[in-house]
């Protein structure tokens, strides 16, 4: 050990050394907590463009936040030393396994690029792009987990740069030096696929030169794999980035259908067999081995009361040479997540078989609200589409996932015929995915879709598609096929019309009772923003449908915009047609409970819950299906953030608005069961402004980052996670 160390942490184990820095494993003083920390080389301090390169991958780990890349916990800079303590990881690299399998079983090569392109999906949506995908830079852990590390040359999409990365894996663009994007890492990712199925790399030659002139024009080498891996290996490596799938989103869910229909539903478990074994091997002879068996530990006691993962990025002032912190560190299972190469000596036997294990329930279909970015040159894109996996029939999911990504498409091409001009504004696209109903027969989801640019109108674009999937089809169900003969008579729309008007007495446009009578043409006809939707949209809940209306289209001014009209089934059941009331349901109660993937377990929860989309600051479980936002009654769900006693928050829960925390009293600290697993419980008395006060529970999950944190003390919420099922 030499040069500057971080005051607080004792060095156990030397795990890495490279041009840039190195990389130790250390323990926390007073708490015990191990830590992986990657100190920059003091010779490096004094040029400022490597301290702004090592700051830069801090800042890029700070924004990337996901269980499949290893995590941020502090950034540390004073005069005499910089560092970045991150999480530590019970895994090996990729690479060593490679090295002593040589190559891997197909359905072990596709788990480990699913891995990998969760957590490159992750830093996409963060608006990141790694550049340096390669097997160094994936841990592989023994209990069936990957994680993505290292961003220490990730950009922002769209940036150009030099020709950095790995040779062996970079794309053709990269190799130009041309602008970074998503599909950059959606290439590299594939040429390790490749690498895993085969036992080599997809070009090999004996000079830079050369292998840069195969990455940009030699034929893609797709027909050492698996026929039925062919169409991955083709649409990954192409040397157009926009013939590739335009996030490692969109080429998951590819990788998902060909691996079902290749390899059957339980490929996943098959190639994890093998490869979890392998890892675990490798992990007992490596320099970690000694923390494998780690566990989550308690929070400091402290009045903060802050846990792992803020993943606040800070500076000292360069007089002061004061250490700040960026939050308190408290570790889950602790080994290294750095990117550095693991050196092993192993025998190549297999260690003793292990007992299985335990049985989980399979779900067979999941739903998924996921990212998409693109740039187009005048214009970008980034939003939200749904996408399933798990369905039996790959030829049905294919036609599911084309369907739902369709209003995505669509509102793309849109824009690219208009044309914009770059001088007057850069159009920005979004889109909102909301998940409406999902059950065995049915997937319905809402689509709203906007631009901010002034090119589109004084508010930019607008519109909402509705997109309903008979699940055992594949086929799209839409509004007049529902109400066929709303859709075809005047007398069927009016019908229509009187049930909507019921639910809605103040009309189409916000108390304006006057308006233009619906017709046949309000539900079939193009009228709205965009690509030309209806005016009249039917999206299905469980227990009923949920009419988006145009109000302008109804003769009001450009004011009356969108208007949700909620109307129970029973009420317009008889208006719809007997196919469509045989698969929706035309008045049966709701289910009492759903069932919630939250990717590590799943939760049981009452039917009218709600689970928003994840956002900076998590996930919120509300408890009404009206209230998904920030600050509605319900539960935090955060990734690695510190549930947060800071003075300054509202004081809603405690019924006084107005109101800010002032103060926060710890009252209980425990372990509490969470399904099969402990959780460290603890509850605070918070204190407001006026004299009021509530009390916060949190559960904080061993391993996952996750934790639980309720302020409304949510009705049965214990009994909710005590019946957890983990996978």
């Amino acid at each position: 050990m030499s040069g500057w160390t971080l005051p607080g942490f004792t060095e156990v184990k030397a795990l890495g050394e490279g041009g840039f820095g190195r990389v130790v494993l250390a323990r926390q003083e007073g708490t015990g907590a191990e830590v992986a920390i990657k100190y920059l080389y003091a010779e490096h301090l004094a040029d400022p463009r490597l301290v702004a390169a090592f700051r830069q991958e801090a800042r890029v780990l700070s924004q990337v936040v996901s269980p499949y890349v290893a995590r941020l916990h502090e950034f540390i800079e004073t005069p005499d030393g910089a560092a970045i303590v991150m999480e530590a990881v019970p895994g090996v690299p990729l690479s060593a396994i490679l090295t002593a399998e040589g190559e891997l079983t197909p359905e072990a090569a596709l788990v480990v690029l699913k891995g990998s392109l969760l957590g490159l999906s992750a830093a996409h949506a963060a608006g990141v792009v790694h550049r340096d995908y390669k097997p160094d830079n994936v841990l592989v852990r023994p209990d069936r987990q990957s994680k993505l590390v290292d961003f220490g040359i990730a950009v922002l999409a769209g940036e150009t740069g030099l020709s950095v990365g790995t040779p062996g894996y970079m794309a053709p663009e990269q190799w130009a030096g041309n602008a970074a994007t998503p599909s950059t890492d959606v290439y590299a990712a594939t040429c390790v696929f490749f690498q895993c199925v085969t036992g080599h790399r997809p070009y090999e030659a004996a000079d830079r030169e050369a292998l840069r002139n195969l990455h940009a024009h030699a034929p893609i080498p797709f027909g050492e794999v698996p026929e039925p891996l062919w169409r991955l290996v083709e649409r990954g490596m192409a040397k157009d980035p926009a013939a590739r799938p335009g996030t490692a989103a969109i080429f998951l869910s590819e990788l998902e259908s060909a691996a079902v229909a290749a390899y059957g539903p339980d490929w996943e478990d098959r190639g994890w067999t093998r490869l979890a074994q392998r890892a675990g091997a490798l992990l007992a002879v490596s320099p970690l081995a000694m923390l494998a068996g780690a566990t989550m530990l308690a929070p400091a006691g402290t009045g903060a009361g802050a846990v792992a993962g803020s993943g606040g990025v800070v500076a000292a002032g360069a007089g002061g040479g004061m250490l700040v912190k960026a939050g308190a560190i408290l570790v889950g299972a602790a080994l290294v997540g750095t990117g550095a190469v693991i050196v092993v000596n192993s025998t190549g036997e297999d260690p003793p078989p292990e007992a299985p294990p335990p049985a989980v329930e399979q779900v067979a279909l999941t739903a998924d609200v996921r990212t998409r970015t693109e740039n187009f040159g005048t214009f970008d894109f980034n939003g939200q589409y749904v996408a399933i996996s798990g369905l039996g029939d790959p030829a049905v999911q294919n036609r599911v996932n084309e369907a739902l990504m369709a209003p995505v498409d669509d509102w793309i091409e849109y824009v690219r015929e208009i044309n914009p001009d770059p001088a007057t504004d850069t159009p920005h696209l979004s889109t909102q995915a909301e998940i409406r109903r999902q059950d065995d027969k049915v997937l319905s989801v809402k689509y709203t879709r906007r631009i901010d640019s002034m090119q589109f109108g004084n508010r930019g674009g607008y519109s909402v598609r509705g997109v309903t999937l008979d699940l055992k089809t594949g086929d799209v169900l839409t509004t007049p096929e529902v109400f066929a003969d709303a859709a075809t008579s005047q007398s069927g729309a009016t019908a229509l019309e009187e049930r909507l008007l019921a639910r809605s007495p103040g009309g189409f446009c916000g108390g304006q009772t006057e308006h233009e009578p619906m017709g046949p043409h309000h539900l079939t006809q193009p009228y709205t923003a965009g690509d030309g939707d209806p005016a009249v949209q039917a999206v299905f809940a469980a227990d009923a449908v949920e009419f988006d209306v145009y109000g302008s289209a109804f003769g009001g001014p450009m004011a009356c915009d969108h208007q949700t009209v909620v109307v129970p089934y029973p009420d317009v059941a008889d208006l719809m047609t007997a196919e469509a009331a045989a698969l929706l349901g035309t008045g049966a109660a709701p289910p009492a409970e759903q069932r919630l993937d939250l990717g590590f377990f799943t939760l049981t929860v009452p039917q009218e819950w709600r689970l928003s989309n994840e956002s900076s600051t998590g996930r919120l479980l509300a408890r009404s299906a009206d209230c998904v936002r920030e600050g509605c009654p319900g539960v935090r769900i955060a990734y690695g953030s510190a549930v947060e006693h800071e003075p300054g928050r509202p004081c809603a829960p405690a019924g006084a608005p107005g109101q800010v925390t002032t103060g926060a009293e710890r009252l209980k600290q425990e372990l509490r069961p969470f399904g099969t697993k402990k959780a460290a419980y603890e509850e605070w008395r918070i204190t407001c402004s006026g004299g009021a006060d509530f009390v916060e529970r949190s559960w904080t999950l061993p391993k996952t980052g996750m934790i639980f944190a309720d302020d409304w003390n949510t009705p049965g919420l214990d009994q909710i996670l005590e019946r957890a099922t983990w996978r």
